[in-house]
C-alpha cells in the first residue's frame, strides 16, 4: 500500500482488505464488508437518496455518482490506489435486459477488468439466473475469474417473507 492511501486510510485502517462498492444502494453490502473487517475505499451510486445516506455513513469515502466515470484513472486519482481486494456490486439487471440502457453489467465488468480485484461479489434477485447469470458467467471467466453462484433465500437467514 502506498504513503497516500495509508495517509487516506490512517494506519489501523491501512492494514485492512480494500472494498470498491459498485451499485452502493444505501449501503447494505459495503456494511457486512465493514463487518467483515474490510475497508471501503471507494462507492458508486447514482441515486440521490441512497447517496446522502452513504455520505451520512461513510463521510470520507470517494464516490462516484455514474459507473461510467469510474476508471482505473479515476479510482487512482480519488484513492491513490490501483486495485482493491475486492469489488461488490447489485448490478440493475433490467425486465427489458441487454438492451435497455439500464443494463449496466458490462460496465461493472469493465471496473472490474480494469482493477483486477483478487474477488468480485455480485449481488441480484433471483430471476438473473434466467435472464442473466450466463452471460456474467462468461464475461467473468473470459477474463480470468472463477465463477461460482449462490441462491440465497430470504428464510436462509431468518426473514419472515419470500423474496
Amino acid at each position: 500500500m502506498d504513503d497516500k492511501t495509508r495517509a487516506l486510510l490512517g494506519d489501523h485502517e491501512a492494514t485492512k482488505l480494500a472494498h470498491l462498492s459498485l451499485f452502493s444502494g444505501i449501503g447494505g453490502l459495503d456494511l457486512a464488508a465493514q463487518w467483515a473487517g474490510f475497508t471501503t475505499v471507494g462507492q458508486c451510486e447514482w441515486a440521490d437518496y441512497p447517496t446522502k445516506v452513504l455520505e451520512k455513513h461513510w463521510p470520507d469515502v470517494p464516490r462516484w455518482r455514474d459507473i461510467r466515470t469510474l476508471t482505473g484513472e479515476s479510482f487512482y486519482e480519488k484513492t491513490g490506489m490501483r486495485t482493491v481486494d475486492v469489488i461488490s456490486g447489485g448490478f440493475p439487471c433490467q425486465p427489458r435486459g441487454k438492451e435497455d440502457d439500464r443494463y449496466l453489467w458490462p460496465e461493472m465488468l469493465r471496473v472490474i477488468s480494469e482493477l483486477r480485484p483478487a474477488w468480485v461479489v455480485g449481488e441480484n434477485v433471483a430471476g438473473i439466473v434466467n435472464m442473466a447469470l450466463d452471460q456474467v458467467y462468461s464475461d467473468l471467466e473470459s477474463i480470468g475469474y472463477a465463477v461460482q453462484a449462490f441462491i440465497i433465500p430470504a428464510c436462509a437467514v431468518d426473514a419472515p417473507h419470500r423474496r
